[in-house]
């Protein structure tokens, strides 16, 4: 089952794209922030509230809704999952979905003030924001509610909607919380501490973030039964652009065949460009499960793409870390030029060389949110990042390396910042470059990569009214970029559109970028 928790997301400092709304979970260089998922590797339990909702009552809802075009099961590994029941090209929208529930924040309900003052007074038994209990309150019947709180009010659902929220997954609960119970108490409810427990987790478990002002979360039904994988083959977004913006659009990332699972990413677009041990180590923190999809686990078909280090034998050719594949490590490593094994030393000596430059940039990402890449790194200290990347006359780590990857962000800022124009495009071709290599089907990455480079190039070609065209470039030097730049807004805006459809924003605003440059051209 899909577990998604609301998450406040940032995006780097002087990022050329800062302009899109942080509800777009999963997009962008997002940084997640997460409490609580629990998705267990092992067989998924039901709780005792969810026994009575087998398959059958889920399929119902897939075959009068989605007409039949999706299915759910159920397997020993990942308990209930989603399965294609019919092809779809890539680019093709398998199914959109209305929203089963929203909640957002009542400042001036009563009701909502007080379980901000329950907790703000007891936050060890409301571990979580308020919101979330909100969430619950607001997601019970008229049979629930008892005598109901002694001001405000709490909004009922009706019981098919209450059904339909409590399947959603969340961990069996034998007692319930102390939350739960105050709750219960508080408002004055007749509902079981169980029943109201049962509603915390599932939304916890299972929401999208909605609305920022004020603060509001979304669940839907039959969209919470995909699960993740770094190799996914559909990715959701909101259907922007139209009358229904909150409605949930499931778009094919890849071919898909009859009896697929249907998987969709849980990491940001970014992070399905780190290495496997980075990814799984991001997904069991935040989400509590290890990842062991077709690009993390023990059955990998290559070794890890994102990992790669220069050969300490030859030095010519490069070794990919095989971390995914099962009792491998870099040291069993061969290089792909001439065939010599990494071995324990060298294998150490290239893992100790990773992690300095992990170190280094990790201190860097910190101080970017502070103040701009330019009055953080002197030349002395970009010569030295550059001397770690293994393209360098001493570098041993990449240059296919998800670390040399976010160097190369960050540097391309720091040019573009300086004006050292043609470094910042080596930058980011660079990054194009890594990108190609590493993740093989659509990326969104890339497309926003892409149109950073167009813009660049338009930037040096004085094109656009706050730009002024550099030294030295004639009429003919501003149509060859001019040209570059089409080319790069082309692909972008294709990758984009079989992404995300003709009418969202992000698709859209390239879109017109291309346009206009296609005028100009002409």
């Amino acid at each position: 089952d899909l577990q998604f928790q609301s998450s406040m997301l940032w995006i780097r400092p002087g990022h050329a794209h800062a302009h899109f709304l942080w509800r777009h979970l999963a997009w962008r260089e997002l940084t997640l922030s997460v409490c609580h998922f629990s998705r267990q590797s092992s067989r998924v339990r039901m709780s005792n509230a969810m026994k009575d909702w087998n398959v059958d009552y889920i399929n119902q809802y897939f075959s009068k809704v989605h007409e039949d075009k999706v299915i759910c099961q159920v397997t020993e590994k990942k308990g209930r999952i989603l399965v294609s029941n019919r092809s779809y090209k890539k680019g093709e929208v398998i199914f959109d979905e209305r929203p089963l529930h929203i909640v957002t924040e009542a400042e001036s309900n009563d009701a909502f003030k007080l379980v901000q003052k329950l907790c703000k007074k007891d936050p060890e038994s409301f571990e979580q924001d308020a919101l979330w209990y909100w969430a619950a309150l607001c997601s019970l019947t008229s049979e629930d509610m008892g005598e109901g709180p002694k001001k405000g009010h709490l909004p009922k659902v009706e019981p098919d909607t209450q059904r339909k929220i409590l399947c959603l997954y969340h961990e069996p609960i034998t007692e319930a919380s102390g939350a739960a119970k105050t709750l219960v108490e508080e408002f004055r409810l007749s509902a079981s501490v169980i029943k109201v427990d049962e509603l915390i987790r599932a939304w916890i478990l299972n929401c999208f973030d909605h609305s920022e002002k004020p603060q509001g979360y979304v669940s839907y039904f039959g969209a919470s039964f995909m699960s993740h994988s770094c190799h996914p083959n559909a990715v959701w977004h909101f259907a922007e652009g139209t009358q229904a913006e909150d409605t949930f659009v499931l778009h094919a990332r890849r071919d898909i065949e009859p009896g697929d699972e249907i998987c969709i990413s849980y990491l940001p677009e970014q992070g399905l460009l780190h290495s496997a041990a980075a990814r799984k180590r991001d997904l069991q923190s935040s989400k509590s499960f290890i990842c062991t999809c077709e690009r993390c686990g023990p059955d990998a078909a290559e070794p890890d793409r994102c990992r790669g280090f220069r050969c300490p034998k030859c030095f010519a050719g490069a070794v990919f870390h095989p971390g995914p594949l099962k009792g491998l490590t870099l040291a069993t490593a061969t290089c792909g030029k001439c065939g010599e094994l990494v071995g324990p030393e060298d294998g150490k000596r290239l893992l100790a060389a990773e992690a300095d430059l992990q170190t280094r940039l990790n201190r860097l990402d910190t101080q970017v949110e502070k103040k701009t890449i330019s009055r953080i790194l002197k030349e002395s200290d970009v010569q030295h990042l550059l001397r770690m990347v293994g393209d360098s006359a001493a570098g041993s780590v990449g240059p296919q390396h998800w670390l040399c990857d976010r160097l190369w962000a960050h540097l391309a800022d720091l040019y573009d910042q300086t004006g050292r124009e043609e470094d910042a495009c080596r930058m980011l071709r660079l990054r194009e470059k890594y990108m190609r290599e590493a993740y093989t089907s659509l990326h969104g990455e890339l497309a926003w990569t892409l149109e950073a480079e167009a813009d660049m190039l338009c930037k040096h070609a004085g094109l656009g009214s706050a730009h002024l065209r550099l030294s030295g470039l004639d009429d003919a030097a501003v149509r060859r970029l001019a040209l570059q730049a089409a080319a790069l807004l082309e692909e972008a805006t294709q990758l984009l559109r079989l992404l995300f459809g003709g009418l969202h924003s992000y698709f859209a605003a390239l879109d017109r970028k291309r346009k206009r440059l296609r005028i100009y051209l002409e």
